[in-house]
């Protein structure tokens, strides 16, 4: 067991406490075969190309499944992009987590696990990646279990070929741990990569918020740090992205924290090398307001990269889906849009590429709003320049179904595809779905 103690502090943190408590556990793998502005406006749809539905799936295994995560790459290197979805179904007494690998050309699963530690186990974030610099492509994942007593911090990483876990740990600060968010990039220069998770721990009267960076061949931390602001303080999202103004590699993530009255949004830039924070920004919409999803892309082709941030605020009768692009330099904003169909609406995930084959990239949101009656999944393509809508999508599934994670995937046809997840109820139990739409 590996104990690792830092102690930092700055004006915009309490003192910031950091304890690793890295745990040894058995693995129980358990194969399993499938059984198959400022003001927010309601929007109106004014489509200039259509989504359509090209394929889709969805499955349960033994009770309530659900997708928490989405990503796209070729993760068996047979020169084909694969689509990867984490998540965790119900055994009927305990969560398990959950790993597929699909082909998107057919939607049937190449290659699919499960398993569980202890007890309640889940995946909330997945990664695609050469981790140990073999030349071969990994699948991280990054999620929690419950050990009897609290929820611990869980990171694998997987043979993208067999979904065999070639290395895995496990830790606790305190109390309760989680990973929230998994990304992967070389920051050290080396000859493999770095992986990098955002998530919180509960030190017994808060929640704070953690960043770590791991050695991605040995699993070893390499950097820590946690911080709150106040009280409690979480990281939902996290990317590791090239910022102008430092010689490295910066960690950008995107969360809230509470000020004594409400939730804030929280936007930090990080010094990959230091996990120094060199740029923040905080803000709040009349009432609870926070960051779920986060990406950084060169929106307009110019010479900065923009942040995009995806999220929520409460109106003070509704929650409201809230999409900013940032200067990465300067953090002003750039562009704004707020708005709400019916009821409470909220974006899950953030994605950005060059979708509609625009001279600009476009930014995809997925979520949910309520009808009055039900949750519906949404997703729209938005113009990364100006935020204008290019194309949107909503639809009802029986009673609430609800979009979590959304990719974008180059399949070799003739344009990219986007890929939602997420889960829906049957009057039974959830099901988990993932849809490709073109």
């Amino acid at each position: 067991m590996t104990n690792l103690k830092t102690k930092s502090n700055n004006k915009n943190t309490s003192d910031m406490r950091t304890k690793v408590k890295g745990m040894d556990r058995k693995l129980k793998l358990i194969a399993v075969l499938m059984s198959v502005a400022l003001l927010s406006v309601m929007i109106t749809v004014d489509t200039t190309f259509a989504l359509t539905a090209q394929n889709s799936s969805s499955w349960f295994w033994t009770s309530d499944t659900n997708v928490a995560a989405t990503v796209t790459g070729d993760v068996d290197n047979d020169g084909a992009v694969e689509v990867v979805t984490g998540g965790y179904h119900n055994d009927g007494t305990r969560w398990n987590a959950q790993l597929i690998v699909w082909n998107p050309l057919t939607m049937v699963a190449k290659r699919a696990t499960s398993w569980y530690w202890t007890s309640d186990t889940q995946v909330s974030s997945v990664a695609i990646g050469d981790a140990d610099g073999d030349g071969q492509s990994e699948i991280i994942t990054g999620g929690s279990f419950f050990d009897g007593t609290r929820w611990n911090a869980q990171l694998i990483v997987w043979n993208g070929s067999t979904l065999v876990a070639e290395r895995v740990t496990s830790w606790f600060w305190t109390n309760n741990t989680a990973v929230s968010s998994v990304t992967i990039a070389n920051i050290t220069g080396g000859s493999s990569m770095d992986i990098v998770t955002g998530g919180s721990f509960f030190d017994g009267t808060r929640w704070n918020a953690q960043l770590i960076v791991w050695n991605g061949s040995t699993l070893v931390a390499e950097r820590v740090t946690s911080w709150f602001w106040t009280n409690n303080t979480y990281v939902n999202s996290i990317i590791v992205a090239n910022i102008p103004g430092s010689s490295s590699p910066s960690i950008v993530t995107g969360g809230a924290y509470h000020d004594g009255i409400r939730y804030r949004s929280q936007l930090i830039v990080w010094n990959a090398s230091t996990l120094i924070a060199w740029k923040v920004q905080t803000w709040h919409w009349t009432s609870n307001t926070e960051i779920t999803s986060v990406a950084v892309a060169n929106i307009t082709a110019g010479a900065t990269p923009s942040i995009v941030t995806g999220g929520t605020f409460f109106d003070g009768t509704r929650t409201n889906s809230q999409l900013i692009t940032w200067n990465s330099e300067t953090m002003a904003v750039q562009a704004i849009t707020t708005w709400y169909w019916f009821s409470n609406t909220k974006i899950a995930s953030v994605a950005v590429g060059n979708y509609s084959s625009g001279t600009s990239l476009d930014i995809v949101t997925t979520g949910l709003y309520n009808d009055g009656l039900r949750n519906n999944p949404q997703l729209i393509v938005w113009n990364g320049t100006n935020l204008s809508v290019n194309s949107i999508a909503g639809w009802p599934v029986n009673l609430d179904t609800q979009t979590t994670s959304v990719a974008l995937g180059d399949f070799g046809l003739p344009s990219k595809r986007i890929v939602v997840g997420g889960s829906y109820w049957d009057l039974t139990r959830s099901v988990a779905f993932v849809n490709i739409w073109i």
